[in-house]
């Protein structure tokens, strides 16, 4: 905003210099970034935030210097009109979408001549960056930035039966603007339009149609107050920014829609036009009630950390044009405070407090040390979890990368998942439209950006939080969890300088010793990999052979783990053999029982290693036969692998022969063939037990 001293110094008897001025409105909360010169002498260029559109004006910035300085202020106050008269026999304003539109106020000029505006309003209308083009419409625009309410002025002549209909475009509705481009509206676009079309798009920029021209004689000037969600979202959608759509999307004051008006026919007069005609035509359907918020005084002493009284903190809110509307004595004083219009952002206690701090002075806190016991700080439970499975992945050899949470539609989610995205409601773009339901299509993403560049032996993982909808009573209900996910990719392994023989390809293989490794490092012991066998199950982004779920404490999935289909492996220019393994995070701390990593020495007793060869039938999974083994419950069991698995020869048909090495040890002396020999008959019998070995 900017805000020419000669003007502002108008409104405001303030005698200070631009670089005091600049100082004392910095420290009141309106930062100003420069001073820059111009024609009719220094201009201060003041940062608005945007909650407050009520200093997107000369009146708003000198009420706050007004307040600061404790200076009298001198703000227009133009002959107020009178409800109907002439006017309203020459024009209508219905509105007939009221939550979009909540007033809308007209007057009308006759005979005007179109000219050049007054040398001191072009000056100032340059200075504050804008275009003179001829005295109504500069007028309109002088009334915007001295008051902060946008104008538009149409020529009477050009709106067909001379009446203003304000309502929600139609569908595939045209208008050509004023910038000569043709506009294709939108039914949620709120336009105003005469007896027969659109004339202007409601807050954001008028027709060319109806537009003011050297031509002109009759003028009706607008002064609305529109929905500010409704004029950003139009704004956006057409790609238009104005200084009109600029205030009203940061809530320009309903109160202020007459005053601007009349002020508009006031400056047209001083300027040599005729006399506006009699009254105005002002429909407000939904009048709005001023907001009372209760202060207490105690409360404000001691968020700002200052002594208080309720003198001061009513004198500091009068003068930014708070009623105090009662009030007692004493520091425990309650004081009920009336909201100006202007000043939608006022709606908690803390606001007001924040009103008194600003014009009573942050110097005037004092100085003090901070009162209280100091709090240790320290990482939540979640959060040291975190850090565990990030140590472990690393230590595999694996990189961590982060992947942005929204995302487009992928090749890698099943088109069945399609109603478990959450959608981003005003999405910028369909590459951001959703937030992602998985890590795996971002790692994938990752992944094929490195394979373009050369990059194809990769070792990915991510934690981070994913989104999807579950269904409920009531509809599907976006909910939010924390999973972990890994890729494989490429030879693993750096080459020797005679030959490749420490390069390994990434397989499903791989990915398990990484995921086992990780549960070993959490405790997690009963976890199972279960291959997907029913069609019904199969997940058309993973190899049908060569995938599994992962399932931990109870049995309950947990996530998965396979190879990435060779058809999507395709699509995405990806050469070499892919996997990806997911787990929920919530999943893998309830299973986990280690809370971390201590020392312990190594044992001085040798280990004993044993192999059985059970017979089994061909659909008993390994998983099963280390089920059983486990289930033993063998003390001396330090560890135990799968060595070999044979098929055919004396082994009859339909059935398989696994090798499983055993290692025994006991920490505190030598093992005796008998206990050898008892622990090895104990997984015996769990094994023909459970899974129907045959062993010799």
């Amino acid at each position: 905003m900017r805000v020419p001293l000669e003007w502002l110094k108008q409104l405001v008897a303030v005698e200070a210099s631009a670089e005091e001025i600049e100082t004392r409105l910095t420290m009141g909360g309106l930062e100003v970034e420069g001073i820059e010169e111009s024609a009719i002498g220094p201009v201060l260029d003041v940062y608005i935030t945007p909650n407050r559109g009520d200093c997107l004006s000369m009146s708003g910035v000198a009420r706050e210097a007004a307040a600061l300085y404790g200076a009298p202020l001198h703000l227009p106050s133009p002959p107020p009109s009178r409800e109907g008269g002439a006017v309203s026999e020459m024009t209508s304003v219905t509105i007939l979408d009221p939550d979009l539109c909540p007033r809308y106020a007209a007057r009308i000029v006759r005979g005007v001549k179109i000219g050049p505006s007054p040398l001191w309003m072009q000056r100032r209308l340059e200075a504050m960056g804008q275009r003179p083009i001829n005295n109504v419409v500069d007028v309109t625009n002088y009334v915007m930035l001295e008051i902060g309410q946008p104008l538009h002025a149409f020529d009477l002549s050009k709106l067909a039966e001379g009446r203003i209909i304000v309502r929600r475009a139609e569908e595939g509705e045209k208008l050509v603007t004023l910038d000569e481009i043709e506009r294709t509206l939108q039914p949620e676009m709120l336009v105003i339009s005469d007896g027969e079309k659109a004339v202007a798009i409601a807050g954001v920029m008028g027709g060319l149609h109806s537009e003011v021209s050297a031509r002109t004689t009759d003028v009706l000037i607008e002064s609305a107050h529109f929905q500010p969600l409704s004029v950003r979202r139009t704004s956006r959608l057409l790609g238009i920014r104005t200084e009109a759509s600029y205030r009203f999307e940061r809530v320009v004051d309903p109160d202020g829609v007459r005053r601007a008006a009349d002020r508009a026919c006031e400056l047209l007069q001083q300027m040599g036009q005729p006399a506006p005609v009699e009254g105005i035509v002002d429909v407000c359907p939904s009048p709005i009630t001023p907001r009372t918020v209760t202060l207490r005084v105690t409360r404000a002493a001691e968020l700002l950390g200052m002594d208080l009284t309720s003198h001061i903190c009513a004198d500091s809110l009068r003068l930014l044009g708070f009623d105090v509307l009662t009030e007692s004595h004493g520091p425990t004083d309650t004081l009920h405070v009336q909201v100006p219009s202007f000043r939608p952002d006022i709606v908690l206690e803390e606001d007001l407090i924040e009103e008194i701090g600003r014009i009573y002075g942050y110097e005037n806190i004092p100085e003090t040390l901070p009162a209280g016991g100091a709090t240790q700080g320290g990482d939540s439970e979640e959060g040291i979890f975190i850090t565990r499975l990030k140590r472990t992945l690393t230590a595999c050899g694996m990189q961590e990368v982060v992947t942005h949470s929204l995302v487009a539609p992928s090749l890698f989610e099943s088109p069945a998942d399609a109603d478990r995205l959450v959608a981003v409601r005003n999405a910028l773009s369909a590459e951001v439209g959703g937030l992602r339901r998985s890590l795996l299509p971002t790692l994938l993403d990752a992944a094929q950006l490195n394979a373009r560049q050369g990059q194809r032996q990769l070792a990915l993982f991510e934690v981070g939080r994913v989104w999807q909808n579950e269904p409920t009573d009531d509809g599907p209900v976006p909910v939010e969890y924390i999973a972990v996910a890994g890729l494989l990719a490429g030879p693993m392994g750096e080459a020797g300088w005679q030959k490749d023989t420490t390069r390994i390809p990434a397989d499903f293989a791989m990915a398990r010793g990484v995921v086992e490794r990780l549960f070993a490092d959490l405790g997690i012991v009963d976890a199972t990999f279960r291959a997907l066998q029913d069609r019904a199950e199969q997940l058309p982004q993973f190899h049908p052979g060569r995938t599994a779920t992962i399932s931990l404490r109870g049995g309950h999935p947990a996530g998965v783990i396979g190879e990435v289909h060779p058809a999507v492996a395709a699509k995405l220019d990806m050469r070499e053999r892919v996997v990806l393994f997911e787990i929920g995070l919530n999943a893998l701390q309830e299973a986990a029982t280690k809370t971390s990593h201590g020392f312990t020495p190594l044992t001085r007793f040798p280990s004993v290693s044993r192999d059985l060869a059970p017979r089994l039938p061909e659909e008993v999974t390994y998983a099963a036969v280390a089920s059983a083994v486990r289930t033993a419950n063998v003390p001396l069991l330090e560890d135990f692998r799968l060595t070999d698995v044979f098929r055919g020869g004396p082994v009859p048909a339909g059935t398989k022969s696994l090798t499983v090495s055993l290692t025994l040890r006991a920490d505190d002396h030598t093992l005796s063939e008998a206990e050898i020999t008892d622990a090895l008959t104990r997984i015996r019998a769990e094994l023909t037990e459970r899974c129907g070995a045959v062993l010799s």
